[in-house]
């Protein structure tokens, strides 16, 4: 069976608006960026596990919303610290997809369509992309692409000139070796990749991608769904 574990860090302890951490913003009534996490992405696809690693201090509030995946307590530094702990407790899956909890796309099936394209042609690497809107040029991931390969990727760099922003990232166990801790974030594995010749696939999604780091982008978000 082709299984795969669709982490979701939510363990950020500076990731705060208002005092209330990003991934708990709410996005309609009773729910919430994380629960979008949860009940609208590969939920229809059932040999996927959801994850959710939330710190001490939100693991409470995190477990009684009574979300539909797994929640484990972790004290970490930065996402990959977490990230490593999370494949470390769960060493039977063989592929990984994250989604970061701070974050929405109008384009729901679009994961199922990353997910088939990761599994079923057992790529190692697979970006979720969307067209960049001018505001979040330098803010994002941004990546070249070609016709069907990622050739570059730039970190928040605003004099990137590249037309994609990516997402959502699903792995192979074999590209765990790229995974430093000390680095800030997961899409800090995809230089060193490309840097040894590994192929990185992609599938675009449509409609906007937010990324609710800052209250701005929260309030478009805000305004577009309502």
């Amino acid at each position: 069976m082709n299984k795969i574990l669709h982490i979701i860090p939510a363990a950020g302890k500076a990731s705060r608006i208002g005092g209330i951490p990003k991934f708990l913003l709410p996005i309609g009534e009773e729910n919430f960026l994380i629960k979008f996490h949860v009940q609208n992405l590969l939920a229809n696809i059932p040999n996927v596990k959801k994850v959710i690693a939330v710190s001490s201090e939100n693991y409470e509030s995190v477990k009684r919303m009574d979300l539909n995946a797994e929640i484990i307590r972790v004290d970490t530094q930065t996402m990959n610290e977490t990230v490593s702990l999370v494949v470390q407790q769960y060493q039977e899956y063989e592929n990984y997809v994250l989604t970061m909890p701070d974050t929405y796309y109008e384009d729901n099936l679009f994961m199922e369509n990353l997910y088939k394209i990761h599994i079923q042609n057992k790529h190692l690497i697979t970006l979720g992309v969307w067209s960049a809107m001018e505001y979040q040029i330098g803010r994002l991931g941004q990546v070249m692409l070609n016709e069907d390969e990622v050739v570059d990727v730039v970190d928040k760099d605003i004099n990137c000139k590249y037309k994609h922003v990516w997402g959502v990232i699903a792995w192979n166990k074999s590209i765990n070796k790229y995974i430093d801790n000390e680095d800030p974030h997961i899409g800090y594995i995809l230089k060193p990749a490309l840097n040894n010749d590994i192929n990185i696939k992609f599938t675009k999604a449509t409609g906007t991608y937010f990324d609710c780091g800052t209250f701005s982008e929260y309030k478009r978000l805000i305004d577009n769904i309502n």
